[in-house]
């Protein structure tokens, strides 16, 4: 197998980046924290892949699953279910702790959300 693989070329970039603050850390310490921030990288990515897929087939996932739960793994429905507890549970089984978006089919692919937040009196 080769490094490039196993992403190991971003890794050592990573440690490299982190050895410049070393103070005191171990290596071992600083791979594993390296390590640690490269896999969820990859985890978001591969989330942020599975909504850009779920937002293309919102329109067919609308037309056959209306308000049922969905699982999109790999730019693709893996499993669906009105109960979201049960599709959670099928999908753990089925696929571990990979990644796997679990979405709730509504109207819309994307819900707008507001939040209120503290003015803090500056003007721009």
């Amino acid at each position: 197998m080769q490094w490039k693989q196993l992403g190991c070329d971003q890794i050592f970039w990573s440690v490299s980046k982190m050895m410049r603050g070393r103070r005191g850390r171990s290596l071992s310490d600083i791979v594993n924290d390296a390590v640690a921030y490269y896999l969820r990288e990859q985890q978001r990515a591969k989330l942020d892949r599975e909504i850009s897929a779920y937002e293309s087939m919102h329109s067919d996932l609308w037309r056959k699953f209306p308000k049922e739960w969905v699982a999109i793994h790999e730019r693709r429905v893996a499993d669906h279910d009105p109960d979201r507890g049960l599709l959670y549970r099928r999908i753990r089984e089925t696929y571990g702790l990979l990644p796997i978006l679990i979405r709730q089919v509504e109207e819309f692919p994307a819900r707008e959300i507001w939040l209120r937040t503290p003015s803090t009196g500056a003007i721009s």
